[in-house]
């Protein structure tokens, strides 16, 4: 005779209540994250220092968590569904051809790619949990095809910058590295440059500004127009934060409107 076993566990008797809670702050923090990339819109598409940027992927945000499969085939486990990471990139729209969408500008011709990308500080397979924090920088990447889509690239960085991998110093309060192609799991070549700053840094129109407005449209420019090797740049005095690794795992390679 067949051992009876308990019954299954269905909803515990804590979570629904503190589900609203927890739903309400997420709500809040999702429409901080909306505000935020609304302001970068509006000012990167000033060139006020030196270029105007152009986000890839319209409307929708680059997102570590795309799927509410609950079958083998989902593409992350359960308790990541919530995105962590949410993320954009930019690109000098004055480098597309005529006729081009922007998004499926050839990497030849863009050449640079700005990024920024909010994360929550927690659920990374690559990273200890930290303070909320803001990514942002530029790539250089060089693809094996250069007629290779802008957004193409830009999903391969979102899901392959490994930081501990392909980090080489510190340059002008930039951390700059290459992407080493093979190493990190796809055919990208470059380099990159990138500055970490908290999100309680960036809580007013000032501290956006001032932390990675300035630093990344003087960055993208100096990049843009190289004179005489690593561009020296005006040092922005930021916390001090402990150097990790970058994660940002995709599965499926497509732009998820919900985020990173």
């Amino acid at each position: 005779m067949a051992k009876k076993t308990g019954p299954r566990m269905t909803f515990r008797h804590h979570t629904p209540s503190r589900a609203i809670n927890g739903y309400r702050q997420m709500e809040e923090y999702f429409c901080d994250v909306r505000s935020f990339f609304e302001v970068l819109n509006v000012r990167f598409s000033i060139p006020e220092y030196g270029v105007g940027l152009q986000p890839i992927g319209g409307q929708a945000l680059f997102s570590n968590a795309n799927s509410y499969l609950l079958s083998d085939d989902s593409s992350y486990p359960f308790y990541l569904w919530l995105p962590t990471w949410l993320g954009r990139f930019y690109l000098d729209p004055t480098t597309v051809p005529p006729g081009t969408a922007v998004d499926d500008c050839p990497m030849g011709q863009a050449r640079l790619l700005a990024f920024v990308w909010p994360w929550l500080g927690f659920n990374d397979a690559y990273l200890d949990d930290a303070e909320p924090e803001c990514w942002f920088g530029v790539c250089e990447p060089s693809p094996a095809d250069l007629h290779e889509k802008a957004v193409v690239t830009a999903e391969k960085i979102f899901l392959y910058f490994r930081l501990e991998r392909t980090r080489e110093r510190e340059t002008n309060g930039w951390t700059t590295g290459g992407f080493r192609g093979a190493e990190i799991g796809c055919d990208l070549q470059g380099r990159w440059f990138l500055r970490r700053v908290p999100l309680s840094e960036l809580t007013t129109y000032h501290g956006i500004e001032k932390n990675v407005i300035a630093p990344l449209g003087e960055l993208f420019h100096r990049l843009q127009h190289p004179g005489g090797g690593v561009p020296q740049l005006t040092t922005v005095q930021l916390p001090q934060t402990r150097p990790r690794q970058a994660a940002a795992i995709r599965s499926d390679g497509q732009i998820d409107g919900g985020g990173r």
